[in-house]
């Protein structure tokens, strides 16, 4: 029999986003082996088949093989054998996102990890080993979280083993899901329209806490906004008047003294602009000092709002504020 170890202490941290569950478990040191990479494709089925058993048992959509997770897994399982560590960290500091990055994945999907090793266990592993190392993870709440987090489509596995310790690794990612959203809340997509009406309703209730007047929706800043998302890289949006009163109709532009934008993004936060969204954003442009000044505060007395998302997690949102003639 081998020693199974699984970190003790998982913890939980977004990256940008990544999600990471697991705490440094230190091995002996000694001159190892060549590792041996186990690339059985039973292995990987047995893994991904007892992953997806346990989201159907909670009612979570089934995770789908995919070759730049397990290129991710592999090169880490290979690195930690090699290099004899055991952690979500290479020495270097590289994280799971560069991992899957390198490998090809997406910058904006949410990724998460799970680590365990096994010291003296029989090699090569069989499937006996992979269905110890799942029990080990469905047993720790930070590993359990991630394979049953939601917003997840894709799968990664890998078993890699020195000559006396087998390294295994799963890897997730997918779009992930709405940042606040709430217990038993849907994700339910929004039209254009309700993320402008969602929007409006959620400022002006801040703006009724303040004894503030409220803002009267406007189509052309509507409009304005959808085009500064169109027309940016999603990462920078203007904060300010710049050429704001170019886009608007060229009848409608001295109907307007001023005009000012907010904006936001997120990484890893679901594949379609929700109810949840609009709280988040909205609740981060006022926790933001020189954003709640603009829509708080001046003469503003309209405003527009867009949002974009791309499916893969990227979402921006945009407001418009304006004070009319």
């Amino acid at each position: 029999m081998g020693r199974l170890i699984v970190p003790l202490k998982p913890g939980l941290r977004h990256a940008a986003p990544a999600l990471i569950a697991g705490a440094l478990v230190l091995g002996a040191s000694g001159t190892l082996a060549q590792p041996v990479t186990h690339d059985d494709p039973a292995l990987r089925e047995r893994a991904l088949e007892l992953v997806n058993s346990a989201r159907a048992e909670n009612e979570l959509p089934a995770l789908e093989a995919d070759d730049v997770l397990d290129e991710a897994a592999l090169a880490h399982a290979r690195d930690m054998a090699e290099r004899d560590f055991y952690a979500h960290e290479s020495p270097e500091g590289e994280t799971v996102r560069d991992r899957f990055m390198e490998a090809g994945g997406s910058r904006w999907k949410l990724v998460a990890e799970n680590l365990a090793r096994c010291e003296g266990c029989p090699t090569p592993p069989g499937v006996e080993r992979v269905e110890g190392f799942q029990s080990g993870w469905m047993d720790s709440p930070g590993h359990r979280a991630n394979i049953l987090a939601r917003g997840l489509e894709g799968f990664g596995f890998a078993i890699v083993t020195d000559d006396r310790t087998t390294y295994a690794v799963q890897t997730f990612s997918g779009p992930g899901a709405p940042e606040g959203l709430q217990p038993g809340e849907e994700q339910t997509a929004l039209a254009a329209e309700d993320v402008s009406e969602r929007a409006l309703s959620a400022l002006n209730r801040a703006r009724r806490n303040e004894s503030l007047a409220p803002l009267e929706s406007n189509a052309a800043l509507d409009r304005v906004a959808a085009q500064l998302i169109a027309g940016g890289d999603g990462d920078r949006l203007i904060d300010g008047s710049g050429d704001l009163f170019d886009k608007l109709p060229e009848g409608e532009r001295r109907d307007w003294s001023g005009l000012n934008v907010v904006a936001a993004g997120c990484g890893g936060c679901g594949a379609t602009p929700t109810a949840a969204d609009i709280r988040r954003f909205v609740q981060q442009w006022l926790d933001n000092p020189a954003y709640e000044g603009t829509l708080l505060g001046g003469s503003a007395d309209h405003a527009g709002f867009a949002m974009d998302a791309d499916g893969e997690g990227r979402k921006v949102a945009v407001a418009v504020v304006g004070t009319r003639r």
